[in-house]
């Protein structure tokens, strides 16, 4: 089992995220939005939440088993659910939000933590106000499952 060097940065304290991960790649900072929610389209905006940094956050290692156990530390009850999103650096937060809801979904993240060493995460708990969820780049085309006759020619 790997153990996690992510932390949670006191509220008061300075940090420059450049030159900590200049020799680290791998590593960035999550900019945690919780507790919030999002308004509906068209004027998205999050409301009622708050903000914690959390540090040294490994993106090879980095799941939703993670994010769950960041709001654990936080004081959060897990399982209920909790949407999480991430926000593409210099993007409106319309157009720029993309969902962090399974592997793949990660893969996109790791693509823009090499050059953004801070990553603005969001959270929304029981229901999501934001379609793009649902619609994410990541969805695979579903399965066939057919049935064959016994004179169907099966192909190797």
């Amino acid at each position: 089992m790997v153990h996690s060097l992510w932390t949670i940065r006191p509220s008061m304290m300075g940090f420059d995220a450049l030159d900590l991960y200049v020799d680290h790649p791998y590593l960035f900072t999550s900019e945690l939005r919780h507790g919030g929610k999002f308004t509906p389209f068209p004027n998205v905006r999050y409301v009622k939440g708050k903000l914690t940094y959390i540090d040294l956050v490994d993106i090879d290692e980095f799941s939703v088993h993670e994010l769950d156990a960041m709001m654990l530390e936080l004081g959060y009850v897990v399982p209920p659910v909790i949407y999480y999103h991430f926000r593409i650096l210099n993007e409106y937060l319309i157009f720029g939000l993309r969902a962090l809801g399974n592997d793949q979904d990660m893969c996109n993240l790791a693509k823009y933590t090499g050059a953004n060493k801070v990553i603005q995460v969001y959270t929304e708990h029981g229901t999501t106000n934001l379609v793009t969820y649902f619609m994410s780049p990541n969805k695979r085309n579903g399965v066939v499952i057919e049935e064959l006759n016994e004179e169907d020619e099966v192909a190797n």
